[in-house]
């Protein structure tokens, strides 16, 4: 995995972990039984245009936008997808 290529993946994934109050190794589904990880990686490198992207995993309903910022069940978890290093987490 190139991890900044991917990066957007491991946010993601993160988001969902601290919105159940989980570590990472306690959650009981993938990403991939949901939606292909490569949409987001395409859409994280996706430069022009506004967009929006929302799915449905387990009980959560997930929103990423073009301006870089998470969303788990309408709450912000990430302002700054596309930068390395993430500022912001889920309550």
């Amino acid at each position: 995995m190139d991890s900044q290529r991917d990066r957007i993946i491991v946010d993601v994934v993160e988001a969902l972990a601290e919105a159940d109050r989980l570590e990472l190794e306690e959650v009981e589904y993938t990403l991939y039984e949901y939606v292909n990880p490569t949409v987001l990686t395409e859409l994280a490198n996706h430069d022009t245009g506004t967009w929006t992207f929302r799915f449905d995993i387990a009980d959560h309903e997930v929103t990423v936008t073009s301006d870089g910022r998470l969303f788990v069940d309408g709450v912000l978890c990430r302002d700054d997808l596309l930068l390395e290093q993430s500022s912001s987490t889920c309550c």
